[in-house]
């Protein structure tokens, strides 16, 4: 048996396999033996049933396709041993046959190597990351952490303290209900300088059991108004109060506090709750400004400066990964299923293109952070490799000072 390796274009080899009529014969006399031990033929016992018996109670198809595998796989535990110097990724995958010329090719990847194309990316710097966080953006996020423990009290009347549920109906132009559902309402949706007169123009002072219409027109619509259905456009939303509850926020005293958040004991007061709610803010502004600013700074490298290729097999695993994910945060395979069934078909095939591709932009990102991090001698223990670690040691080492 003999072998060719034939480096790709796209992380991988072309490997294949030339036998000769007696290694095919033997594989297949394996074959046969290896089954013959189940196989079950009136008047032979167990195990003891004629080879030409065997063969005719397997499928022809399944006899060959097993006997080339096994010829491959062989081939395959040689070659590694051969090229321990290549990093295969063990998944072999494209097997074609040519009976004719007893060859069998098969393409088994390769971990990616980074191409570096020249040098200028050394002069590349990163922006200084501004963390502060406001008055504004600190009193924003007490009043949300509020409302998490908030009461919700009867009332009839809508006003800018209030949340209210509406049944919503869809009407075309015959006052045929196209589509229909509830909604829940409160004036902080509608924050959008789009839409800030919105809430007050059609909400405010309205009371439950009230209802009324509004134009359907898209673009002057919050997104949370827009139709969902595809097929016929309705001219008006009619709306339906169904319920009012009154937000009644609660007063953080040190009683509350320690209460409600038991494990920060250095956290007494309101003033110290707001201090953390800053460090807290600066420290997601800061992480969220370093991935912006590594990924801005490795896809320009990758644009100019560096190329990778990923192999498929590491794709699919990605890929693999994420849909798993996604299977858990929807609770099940089946509830993903359902998602995708309630979308367009090429909606679905958007979708999923775009975690496909979500999945390849990862693994280039990974791997040229790391190439990056190997030139530039970024000091990373590995073994104790941290959050964003690579990324914060990286932006130390290329900030613009």
């Amino acid at each position: 048996m003999e072998n060719k390796l034939t480096k790709g274009k796209n992380s991988n080899y072309e490997i294949k396999v030339i036998f000769t009529d007696e290694e095919q014969k033997k594989s297949r006399d394996e074959m046969i033996k290896h089954f013959g031990k189940d196989i079950k033929v009136p008047w032979f016992r167990k195990g003891n049933v004629p080879a030409h018996l065997v063969e005719e109670q397997i499928n022809p198809e399944y006899i060959e396709m097993w006997m080339y595998e096994q010829l491959v796989n062989q081939w395959l535990q040689k070659i590694l041993i051969d090229n321990k110097d290549i990093r295969f990724v063990w998944e072999p995958y494209d097997l074609q046959k040519d009976p004719k010329n007893n060859t069998v090719t098969v393409k088994l990847d390769v971990y990616p190597e980074v191409e570096v194309k020249d040098d200028k990316r050394k002069t590349n710097k990163m922006k200084k990351i501004d963390t502060k966080a406001n008055d504004a953006e600190v009193e924003e996020s007490l009043n949300n952490l509020k409302k998490n423990y908030a009461e919700y009290k009867d009332t009839n009347k809508i006003t800018k303290d209030t949340v209210s549920k509406a049944w919503l109906e869809f009407l075309n132009k015959k006052w045929e209900v196209l589509e229909t559902w509830t909604l829940y309402i409160w004036e902080p949706e509608f924050n959008d300088p789009n839409f800030s007169k919105f809430y007050d123009e059609n909400f405010m002072n309205k009371k439950k059991d009230e209802d009324f219409e509004i134009k359907y027109k898209e673009k002057e619509l919050p997104p949370t108004f827009h139709k969902r259905k595809q097929e016929e456009t309705p001219i008006k939303i009619k709306i339906t109060i169904k319920d009012i509850k009154k937000v009644i926020l609660p007063k953080f005293t040190e009683e509350t506090i320690k209460k409600l958040f038991p494990d920060q004991t250095d956290v007494k007061t309101e003033a110290q709750l707001k201090k953390y709610i800053k460090n807290e803010i600066e420290k997601q502004k800061y992480e969220a400004e370093l991935i912006k600013n590594i990924e801005e700074y490795i896809w320009k490298i990758r644009d100019n400066n560096m190329s990778i290729t990923i192999p498929q097999t590491l794709i699919h695993q990605e890929f693999k990964s994420r849909m798993d994910s996604l299977e858990k945060r929807f609770g099940s395979k089946e509830k993903v299923e359902d998602y995708f069934r309630q979308m367009w078909d090429e909606k679905t095939k958007e979708f999923v293109e775009e975690i496909s591709k979500a999945a390849q932009d990862s693994l280039e990102k990974f791997f040229i952070l790391q190439k990056i991090t190997e030139e530039l001698k970024v000091d990373i223990d590995r073994q104790k490799w941290g959050h964003l670690e690579a990324e914060k040691k990286l932006y130390e080492k290329v900030m613009w000072k």
